[in-house]
């Protein structure tokens, strides 16, 4: 290939922001991805399982049932953001955000855009002629985090679908993740998907699953103080990272 051409190439590739797959010929590292630039999510030993947090411009997970400490892990995550100086934003599909939770976290919330959606039971009406209520939420939520990402200027942007219906997330078009990553993928910027099990990580991103801990001391009592969690984490990730394997670990999670 000759020099002009190449070089028409790669400026075609970096104007569709894939540019990063470039990997200069004959180079020490060709044929191995570099490390990713990451978002630490401020626990420890989670960092080092991760190599360092979440990767940047990636859309990536924290899932797992109730009371494994996900929405703990998110917390403690988005407080470590603000603590660096970051902008995050969370659209809150279901208004499960607490506030004074977050606070008390260390969540600055001058630093947080707080996008609320609207509390939904199975017994809501049917809105339009097949949509249920939820899908309707649902819906309004994927087009407010469209909205953020085109927007640009926040670190860390999270969705919670905790409480969607897994119906209503099967009709989700795989499309819609797609288009979501394309707007993130250049960015510095940590795309989250709360959820309650995996769903839509970036090619590039983490899986972050969480199961209850068994025992008493699992659930982080001391006396009668309730402290924290202790979880069973593994880590998955769908491109090879040098140095980087799956894992699985029991973390302390604070409450």
């Amino acid at each position: 290939m000759s020099a002009v051409c190449r070089a028409d190439v790669e400026a075609l590739l970096r104007t569709r922001k894939l540019d990063r797959t470039l990997v200069p010929f004959g180079s020490p590292g060709a044929g191995t991805p570099p490390a990713p630039l990451t978002m630490a999510t401020g626990v420890a030993e989670l960092d080092r399982q991760l190599g360092g947090g979440f990767p940047l411009g990636q859309f990536s997970e924290i899932v797992g049932p109730r009371s494994s400490g996900r929405t703990s892990l998110l917390m403690q995550t988005l407080a470590a953001a603000v603590g660096r100086g970051e902008l995050v934003a969370l659209v809150d599909t279901f208004d499960m955000f607490d506030p004074e939770s977050a606070a008390a976290a260390g969540i600055v919330l001058s630093q947080m855009l707080w996008v609320r959606g609207e509390a939904c039971t199975p017994a809501s009406p049917l809105v339009a002629s097949r949509q249920s209520r939820a899908e309707h939420v649902l819906s309004r939520s994927l087009k407010a985090l469209n909205l953020i990402l085109q927007a640009g200027g926040f670190g860390m942007v999270v969705l919670d679908l905790t409480e969607a219906p897994a119906a209503a997330l099967r009709r989700v078009p795989m499309t819609t993740w797609l288009r979501f990553q394309r707007v993130l993928e250049g960015q510095e910027a940590v795309g989250l998907i709360l959820g309650a099990a995996p769903l839509s990580r970036s090619a590039g991103g983490v899986t972050v699953s969480l199961a209850p801990g068994a025992g008493r001391a699992a659930r982080g009592f001391e006396g009668r103080v309730f402290r924290g969690f202790e979880s069973d984490v593994r880590t998955a990730r769908a491109r090879l990272v040098p140095g980087l394997t799956d894992a699985r670990t029991r973390l302390r999670i604070s409450a």
